[in-house]
């Protein structure tokens, strides 16, 4: 059974991606929060401080109008009064006239309104200072203004909110990939284990069962559910078992016994007739026992028992010997039997089949491909599958039945006067089926094409 290399298959499995989407929720929950406390906070302090800012611009404004000493002397009578607050009255060449700070001319002419500025934008500030926010008000005769609030306190709340963030959100974003690594691990594992069981059944062993936990999660009650069914199929394979063996000697003996019989008649009685007669019937009698024999050896290999049987096998020396064996009966039907068959070619798997598979195919050409003169055997390795090819010239078959000759008992109307009973197909596609492989027919053009692709190809050196 094939697998992925087990990091791809663990950045694949559900567990990993359910971890990932719990990640995703989590992080976008996260950034949701820091946005909303990020948003409330300087909300909250841009109204404070832009509060204090006009209420420290009615002031100034209503002074003037009652004095009326103008803006610079009010300035200073503020500044003096204290209140941490920023104050500039710069004149219209730009010359600041009073204030404990100063703007550069290009921000003065950019400043319209409640607007922030950090010292990099133009400001003169005390040291401790980094930024401030504050409005400019315009006088008609040209003098301009500037009333600012300490603005650093938001570049901290800010910084302090990224630092915040960062941590918080490389803390999620671990912990999720660890727990979706952790999570991922574990499910893998247990799936692994359940590939391996089921594995181990496809090779024949059905006593083999799925691993069932503690935790009574939703893996233990999966498998509690097909160790029952496998439990189920186990009883029925071994009750069709059974009835195939008791079908084979229920029925085989008796027959065995009536060919015995037979024969020991013709042997006594004389007549050419009587003779014909009982040659008809032995040969009845052999065809019904060899369709018993086939039957059994077709559910011996679909139960995948032979498994247990599989070695290394030089494949390319068994197809060699296979075309030598069949290239004089082939050529006694008027056939050239050719090969080319790629060295080296090795296989895992049983000997005695896979021959009975070929041989099966070998005898259709033989049997079957009505007017040919030429055939050929083909074997190379693609990848992990060999893959072989028994093509003719003969009149091959039609695409509509080239399906149905693999179905059991079945025989096409060109064949029935042939020997055989329409099970050689269907007994070569289950042995290419227990070799992780299967059998397709295709036109030769002109003629016939069986193709055998086969798995389980072992990587190295054979004869």
């Amino acid at each position: 059974m094939w697998r992925e290399r087990p990091s791809r298959a663990l950045l694949k499995s559900s567990g990993f991606r359910l971890a990932l989407r719990s990640l995703a929720l989590s992080l976008g929950g996260a950034i949701l929060v820091f946005l909303i406390i990020h948003h409330d906070a300087d909300a909250i302090w841009r109204e404070q401080n832009d509060t204090a800012v006009n209420a420290a611009l009615s002031d100034i404004l209503s002074d003037i109008q009652e004095d009326n000493q103008g803006v610079a002397p009010n300035v200073r009578e503020t500044i003096d009064e204290g209140g941490g607050l920023f104050f500039a009255d710069i004149g219209p060449g730009g010359t600041l006239r009073a204030g404990n700070f100063n703007v550069a001319p290009a921000l003065l002419a950019n400043w319209h309104g409640m607007q922030s500025f950090e010292r990099a934008d133009g400001l003169t500030l005390p040291p401790r200072v980094l930024a401030v926010r504050g409005v400019a008000h315009r006088f008609a005769n040209g003098e301009t203004l500037l009333i600012a609030a300490n603005a650093s306190p938001l570049l901290t709340l800010n910084a302090l909110v990224a630092r915040s963030f960062t941590a918080v959100f490389g803390t999620i974003l671990a912990l999720g990939l660890l727990n979706g690594y952790f999570a991922a691990h574990a499910a893998s594992r247990r799936v692994d284990g359940y590939a391996t069981a089921i594995e181990e059944i496809m090779n024949g062993d059905l006593s083999r069962r799925l691993t069932v936990g503690r935790a009574g999660d939703e893996f233990d009650r999966l498998a509690t559910g097909l160790n029952a069914m496998l439990q189920r199929l186990q009883e029925l394979m071994e009750n069709l078992r059974q009835v195939t063996n008791d079908i084979s000697h229920d029925l085989r003996s008796p027959l065995a016994r009536l060919r015995e019989h037979l024969e020991l008649s013709r042997r006594r009685f004389a007549g050419a007739e009587l003779a014909a007669m009982f040659d008809e019937a032995l040969a009845q009698i052999d065809q019904a026992l060899d369709i018993f024999t086939a039957m059994l050896r077709i559910a011996e290999v679909e139960a995948g028992a032979r498994r247990r049987k599989f070695a290394a096998l030089p494949l390319s020396s068994l197809l060699e010997e296979l075309a030598e064996t069949y290239e004089p009966a082939f050529s006694t039907a008027g056939i050239a039997l050719t090969a080319q068959i790629q060295p080296r070619l090795l296989l895992r798997g049983d000997k005695e089949l896979l021959l009975q598979m070929l041989a099966n195919l070998l005898d259709n050409v033989m049997l079957h491909a009505d007017g040919a003169s030429i055939a050929h055997i083909t074997a190379a390795q693609t990848g992990g599958h060999i893959d072989i090819e028994i093509s003719d010239n003969g009149a091959g078959i039609p695409d509509s039945e080239q399906a149905r000759v693999f179905q059991r008992f079945v025989r096409l109307d060109a064949s029935r006067h042939l020997p055989g009973h329409g099970l050689g197909l269907s007994l070569a596609t289950a042995i290419a089926a227990l070799h992780d492989g299967s059998i397709a027919l295709r036109d030769n053009h002109p003629g016939l094409k069986a193709v055998v692709s086969l798995g389980n190809a072992d990587q190295g050196t054979g004869a």
